[in-house]
């Protein structure tokens, strides 16, 4: 038998001579620099936060005075350092009783071994039974060298005294070093997102998208949120009309943005919602990312992870795992953000430029080592995670961490089945075919023609 993993890896070099592809798109240096690694040895670090007078921290718009102890244990610096904290997140912090946390410190603290920063973020993790899909997807995103793709360490939380669980410890988004790095007198950073709760913000007129604009926050919306929104519906346009993209956005940095939202089905695209791009100057191209908020992922719809039925749209022709609206007429309602996606990838300058880089990237063991440093990370959580399910009276988070391998290597073996046939779909499209040529064509993954003769792979 034919294993259909081992014929994808041996076609590679045929295909590539039937349809020529451009260079693989590179890892930037300064991506590859970014992915900071955490030792995993020693002990979980341990973030103590006493506010004043023992204040609770019940706003998320309110800004409590408080000391930070943070005990890195060897993974993390030790810092001690006075901060502001507040509630953060809408769902989660409406509907869920383990709550996430936005710190600001009084310092510039390197905690990543990157850049120093002020703006972090503690995210609960309440619905991930491992503790680790947000982990993992910034992990991802480091690798493939998303922009502006943030960092990740677990944490045991105490505030005044109370354990609160075992949570994620990363950098706030924002503009400024240590998360998007761009101009801050002429850069703009916005987010898609149904929550709709910026003051500057927009209906897109071709999608109906809620967009607003995340930064700056101190210009006048009528000056900045009309030329913004000219720039971003004109994209809008060249993406419903199948036209040229080149002057609207960075599409090497979009196919890797859309690798990782595509490899974890995050369901977030649907709404959209915490959708993040950038324009590093009025006359640049948008950027997207980082990549953020991977709650609603990997089979999660609201019951469970890791559901293998959400693997089925491949069979559908879909690529991200959401359900489309059915009665999408093109009004501003909720999950317009699918047919954006969905025609934003089907684009005929971002498919093919896709499929190229996901299949580079998952045929050189690009699953591999995020598998690894899944395990890794997974042993080293461990014990916190065994503390946070007590805390919170739920199940151990040892098995599911193994659901957690087994969906992304079914999911990664998809896309690279469907990225090769879409490299294969296009080299025919685009080369000539006659019985004197020498190349080798697959035709499924059964059937291939060599020299103009039709050969069965059993």
């Amino acid at each position: 038998m034919f294993c259909r993993r081992r014929y994808i890896m041996l076609s590679v070099a045929t295909l590539l001579l039937v349809s020529a592809p451009s260079v693989p798109l590179p890892l930037s240096a300064a991506a590859a620099e970014a992915d900071w690694e955490l030792p995993f040895t020693g002990d979980v670090p341990r973030m103590d936060i006493v506010t004043v007078d023992s204040a609770p921290v019940t706003s998320r718009t309110d800004y409590v005075a408080a000391q930070l102890m943070l005990h890195g244990a060897g993974t993390l610096p030790d810092v001690t350092d006075s901060i502001l904290i507040r509630g953060r997140g809408n769902t989660s912090w409406r509907a869920y009783p383990k709550k996430s946390y936005r710190l600001k410190l009084a310092h510039k603290q390197q905690l990543f071994g990157t850049v120093e920063n002020r703006h972090y973020v503690l995210v609960a993790n309440y619905i991930d039974p491992t503790l680790t899909v947000n982990a993992a997807a910034l992990k991802a995103a480091r690798m493939a060298g998303s922009a502006f793709a943030g960092h990740a360490a677990p944490v045991e939380l105490y505030l005044n005294g109370e354990y609160l669980g075992s949570y994620l410890l990363t950098e706030k988004i924002r503009v400024g070093q240590g998360s998007v790095d761009i101009d801050r007198e002429s850069g703009v950073l916005l987010e898609l997102d149904v929550n709709f709760d910026e003051p500057q913000r927009f209906i897109s007129s071709h999608y109906y998208l809620p967009v607003m604009v995340h930064y700056p926050e101190d210009k006048a919306q009528a000056s900045l949120g009309t030329s913004i929104a000219q720039r971003w519906n004109a994209f809008e346009e060249a993406v419903r009309e199948e036209g040229d993209l080149t002057a609207h956005v960075d599409t090497a940095a979009l196919v890797r943005y859309l690798f990782i939202y595509d490899l974890f089905c995050n369901n977030e695209v649907a709404h959209p919602k915490s959708i993040y791009c950038s324009y590093a100057a009025p006359s640049g191209l948008l950027t997207f990312g980082p990549v953020w908020d991977f709650d609603w992922s990997c089979g999660y719809l609201g019951e469970r992870y890791f559901d293998l039925p959400f693997l089925e749209p491949f069979e559908q022709g879909q690529w991200f795992a959401v359900t489309p609206v059915a009665d999408y007429v093109g009004g501003a309602s909720a999950y317009n953000g699918y047919p954006f996606f969905d025609n934003l990838m089907h684009h005929p300058q971002v498919l093919p430029a896709y499929a190229r880089f996901c299949y580079n990237t998952l045929s050189q063991g690009f699953l591999e080592r995020l598998l690894a440093y899944i395990d890794d990370y997974a042993v080293f959580l461990s014990p916190s995670a065994e503390h946070d399910a007590e805390r919170w009276q739920r199940e151990s988070t040892g098995q599911p961490v193994d659901s957690l391998k087994e969906w992304l290597s079914l999911r990664a073996d998809e896309l690279l089945t469907r990225s090769h046939d879409i490299l294969v779909t296009t080299a025919m499209a685009e080369t000539p075919q006659t019985t004197q040529s020498s190349q080798t064509i697959f035709v499924t993954s059964k059937i291939y023609i060599r020299n103009g003769k039709k050969y069965l792979i059993k």
